[in-house]
């Protein structure tokens, strides 16, 4: 799939990350890492450099260190994460959605399912058969827990999936699966995966035909083979 030469692939199911890759959450996600970082006298840039793709209690362990209070860092953040919630959807997002067959698609986020819940209804994406947020894993990105459940509850081999994704964590989550898997170039630029397949947004993913069993024919736009 990383030498896709063809702009056609079929699969069984397509496993989005939320954050990034359905939503664009970047301003919100921006503010609360901020007053989060400012609460423990960081510098916020570098903090939310490091927060793309991970749960909270991953970044907060890593900033902050295994000795770290890290379940009051975690409270803190969710006390946070509570007053944004003016999201957008990535472009091409709800109609691409729309095209999947219902069983056939999941969402493998690092959000809350309280937060991950909210940013849906505020975006008017419908909630998947399959949500697999930050408490219903023993490890977050980029371990492949996440998408192996997402795919377990849809009844489908997740070597037949395809993972969408934005940042590095998810994306090795994704190959580490075991699942195909495209770049969406919304949070970093594409020279930031040169040996990925890449889109500009979700315009440049088109499902082209459903079979009688649910698998999708996709045509792929990727950046790196226009």
């Amino acid at each position: 799939m990383n030498n896709l030469s063809e702009k056609a692939i079929e699969v069984d199911a397509i496993l989005f990350d939320m954050d990034g890759t359905l939503i664009d959450s970047s301003g919100a996600c921006a503010r609360i890492w901020t007053r989060w970082a400012q609460h423990y006298g960081l510098e916020p840039q570098s903090v939310i450099d490091q927060s793309h793709g991970r749960r909270p209690e991953d970044t907060a362990r890593s900033i902050l260190g295994d000795d770290a209070d890290i379940k009051a860092a975690v409270d803190l953040f969710t006390a946070e994460e509570a007053k944004e919630s003016h999201v957008t959807t990535i472009l091409g997002a709800k109609e691409l959605i729309t095209t999947i067959p219902e069983s056939k698609w999941a969402i493998v986020t690092s959000s809350t399912e309280d937060i991950a819940k909210t940013r849906l209804a505020y975006c008017g994406i419908p909630e998947p058969k399959a949500l697999v947020t930050a408490e219903k894993v023993q490890a977050g990105k980029p371990d492949p827990e996440g998408y192996l459940q997402a795919a377990e509850k849809l009844g489908v081999d997740i070597r037949r999936c395809l993972v969408v994704e934005d940042a590095p964590g998810g994306i090795e989550a994704g190959h580490r699966s075991g699942a195909f898997v495209i770049a969406v170039a919304t949070t970093y630029k594409p020279s930031k995966f040169p040996s990925e397949v890449i889109v500009s947004d979700l315009r440049d993913i088109i499902v082209t035909n459903v079979g009688k069993e649910g698998q999708m024919q996709l045509a792929v736009k990727p950046v790196n083979n226009r």
